[in-house]
């Protein structure tokens, strides 16, 4: 079973799981006293099922902005237990032909805290399914509280060029580097022959976690913010490993259906050609068959549009040597 899948299957009943215990409250006829610690129990696994979301905040330098916005989140998050408390309690009120409140008591104020603790201990689980990370906790839960949220938006460019020894996070791993023969298998899979420079990468690590890498914006002459420069590795910044190397068609696949009319325009054109070299939901680093000769690689979110609905552009790179030759390493400030 795919991590995908697997994550899918764990989100799904945890999420029901919760529904299902807010309704329950509001069948027994809880006190209402209940709905704050039901609310923090919610807004917990909510921030803990979005562990990427924080840690993409995080590398975009915009990390100040969502601790700003708990306290909409926890306002989210009453509301939604309160109906769910009202419509569990109007049940409970029709089967029981009664309305008799309970008093409120010490559990209604542990049990919705310590479910909201098994909604953060499944989303610590799925984060570290999704995403190989280094840490059960991302980078603005481990900084000290001498670091201010402002320190994580600054980036220092390193000078030098990327190399092929200092792509990888912990430098190349011969043991780990594909044969000649596993990579005419993954090119005889694709159907597709890799750049010699991506082949190099896999030569010496059969992907993983990469080193802080990212690309100056076009027009910036010396970035020194997240919001200057792009990270086409995104929150995950690994190399799909080349066994795993997969069309953008066959990861669409994974939650939509093209023979759905409903579903097929989540498919964008030429995704039948088109590698996926690293993706964070729908930010996609590609190399792109579409066309005659080396493949050009891409980087878009094929999940944004703007206010007239026009789709991400996708910045292109005219060959793979032409994008490894953009990258930078970069360090936090």
């Amino acid at each position: 079973m795919g991590v995908t899948k697997l994550s899918s299957m764990l989100r799904i009943p945890l999420g029901l799981g919760l529904v299902g215990f807010a309704v329950a409250t509001g069948l027994a006829q809880r006190s209402p006293w209940i709905l704050p610690f039901l609310a923090a129990g919610f807004t917990l696994a909510y921030l803990f099922g979005q562990l990427r979301t924080w840690r993409h905040a995080r590398n975009a330098g915009k990390l100040r902005a969502y601790w700003l916005q708990l306290p909409a989140d926890f306002g989210v998050q009453l509301l939604l237990v309160s109906a769910l408390y009202l419509i569990g309690f109007g049940l409970g009120a029709l089967v029981r032909g009664a309305v008799d409140v309970a008093p409120f008591g010490p559990g209604d104020a542990i049990w919705p805290l310590a479910v909201g603790a098994v909604g953060v201990i499944m989303g610590l689980y799925i984060d570290r399914l999704e995403g190989k990370p280094s840490s059960f906790l991302p980078l603005w839960m481990n900084a000290g509280e001498d670091s201010p949220p402002e320190n994580f938006a600054d980036l220092q460019l390193l000078a030098g060029p990327v190399t092929l020894e200092s792509f990888y996070s912990g430098g190349p791993a011969e043991a780990s580097g594909l044969s000649e023969d596993d990579i005419t298998r993954v090119e005889a899979r694709l159907g597709r022959a890799l750049p010699d420079t991506l082949i190099a990468l896999y030569r010496l690590q059969n992907g993983g976690s990469v080193a802080g890498l990212c690309i100056p914006k076009r027009g910036i002459a010396d970035p020194d913010r997240y919001e200057h420069v792009m990270t086409p590795f995104g929150a995950y910044n690994d190399l799909v490993p080349a066994d795993s190397l997969r069309t953008v068609w066959d990861t669409v696949c994974d939650y939509a259906n093209p023979n759905n009319p409903d579903e097929a325009g989540q498919f964008p054109d030429g995704s039948k050609a088109m590698i996926v070299l690293a993706q964070w939901y729908r930010e996609t680093l590609f190399l792109d068959y579409n066309q005659p000769g080396a493949p050009r690689v891409g980087f878009t979110d094929f999940d944004r549009f703007d206010l007239d609905g026009e789709p991400d552009p996708v910045i292109w790179w005219p060959d793979f040597d032409a994008f490894f030759a953009s990258l930078r390493h970069y360090e936090p400030v």
